[in-house]
């Protein structure tokens, strides 16, 4: 595994240059549809910098001057499969928001479920050797973690503070300024496999696109579709995609948890397919238009038409063509319950049991299928909703359903970036410079002393 994080560092500096400029391209790669909106930063050049304190960058105000989508090809699970497809249908979607848009972008900032990813807690602790918790001490505790713990073809993607300990104070979101003998840290660690980020890497590269980020998709959902209590109090966001169901558990406005299961819309779709008789796409339409969960005594009398092609007609007599929605529903269901039951062992996996506030909020294209909040009480209890993404200023509205969440969480996170491992200054654990980088570091942690000389 790689551990220098050179790739995320020149990441952040893509995207803060980005925002500088003014312009920064967002895309939501998924199995169905590839989205793309451009942001526009007004005030770039007058983003504030990031204190001492951790979090305490403010949001950059922004607006959506582009947006376009295009089905999805050349991917399954969100895996490149076909990389020239994938190319041709970044191009196009890019090309149409750059029109919307009236602008060029260099750099694009992307969310994505594929990779098969695993979520691991590390906990490190360091005995103080100042009175005041600067980031240096921060950085100082990073130095001691070693994440060579998983395979070489996995890749960090994530990697979070998300609780801080001092002493006998456990749940810290920011020790700085604060004052102890021992500081500890948990770190949420997301890793995909390389392969799969590389693949998708390679594809911008051809495009001519610099990457300023890769985003676990269900972390941009969660930042999008839950509220403030959820975040704070503990949740799990459901994001029932097209190609799998992604979950992340939040604690404290923090990501604790985030796991993938490989069943999603498609699947569900496939299963109707098979069981009519009939083509994907006309599977896809009647699950739209009447597919649902629970089935009433009126199904059995509404009939359903489904039809053919001319060259599905030549090849098979097709000698039934109606079915009724109980049919269609008794298809749907079982796979659906599937999903869930999938969805909660990930959830006991995630500690979900032990969250002060116990919360599922389903989003994504296929949360909004009518019955899934009956069917998801069934399993979770009354503390189920299904959430809507926040608005975002611009975006149409057109754009705001469940199926975009991951996409507006993108504009947020990219407004207001979450502190990763890479965006503090580890010092060495040996060697000459050491005491080199001690002296920087002590400069940076006492600057406001020198600002009135």
């Amino acid at each position: 595994m790689k551990t220098d994080f050179r790739r995320h560092r020149e990441s952040r500096k893509k995207l803060k240059a980005a925002i500088k400029r003014g312009t920064l391209g967002l895309l939501d790669i998924g199995s169905s549809k590839i989205a793309c909106i451009i942001l526009k930063f007004p005030n770039g050049n007058n983003r504030s910098k990031k204190s001492e304190h951790l979090q305490e960058t403010k949001r950059v105000a922004y607006r959506v001057v582009g947006v376009a989508t295009r089905k999805s090809r050349g991917i399954k699970t969100g895996q490149v499969e076909i990389a020239d497809e994938v190319e041709k249908s970044i191009r196009s979607v890019i090309q149409q928001a750059q029109k919307m848009a009236s602008t060029t972008i260099d750099d694009v900032l992307i969310c994505f479920s594929g990779g098969s990813p695993t979520s691991n807690s590390v906990f490190e602790e360091l005995t103080l050797q100042t009175t005041v918790i600067g980031r240096r001490d921060i950085g100082t505790l990073l130095s001691k973690y070693d994440f060579d713990f998983a395979a070489n073809d996995r890749e960090i993607l994530h990697a979070m503070p998300v609780n801080f300990m001092l002493d006998d104070r456990n749940g810290l979101i920011d020790p700085c300024g604060l004052t102890g003998q021992n500081l500890g840290l948990d770190i949420n660690i997301v890793t995909i496999d390389q392969n799969v980020l590389d693949n998708i890497t390679q594809c911008f590269k051809r495009c001519q696109l610099g990457l300023a980020g890769a985003i676990f998709s269900p972390y941009a959902s969660a930042k999008s579709s839950l509220v403030e209590d959820e975040l704070k109090l503990g949740s799990a966001c459901i994001d029932m995609g097209s190609g799998s169901t992604g979950i992340s558990i939040f604690v404290n406005h923090q990501m604790i948890f985030g796991s993938t299961v490989k069943f999603g819309g498609e699947h569900i779709t496939s299963d109707i397919m098979q069981a009519f008789q009939i083509s994907f796409e006309e599977a896809e339409r009647i699950k739209t238009l009447y597919g649902g969960v629970v089935i009433t005594n009126l199904d059995d009398s509404d009939l359903i038409e489904l039809s053919l092609g001319k060259e599905e007609e030549i090849i098979r007599n097709f000698d039934r063509p109606f079915i009724s929605r109980s049919e269609l529903i008794s298809v749907i269901r079982p796979r659906l319950e599937e999903i869930l039951e999938e969805v909660n062992i990930q959830l006991e996996l995630g500690g979900y049991e032990y969250l002060p506030s116990k919360r599922i909020v389903f989003t994504g294209g296929a949360s909004q299928l009518p019955g899934l909040y009956e069917l998801a009480i069934e399993y979770f209890g009354p503390r189920v909703r299904i959430g809507r993404p926040m608005r975002v200023q611009g975006l149409p509205l057109a754009l705001h359903g469940s199926q975009f969440s991951a996409l507006i969480g993108l504009a947020i996170e990219a407004s207001y970036p979450q502190d990763e491992v890479w965006d503090f200054d580890i010092p060495l654990k040996a060697g000459p410079t050491e005491k080199i980088n001690q002296a920087v570091y002590w400069v940076k942690d006492n600057w406001n002393m020198f600002k009135f000389f």
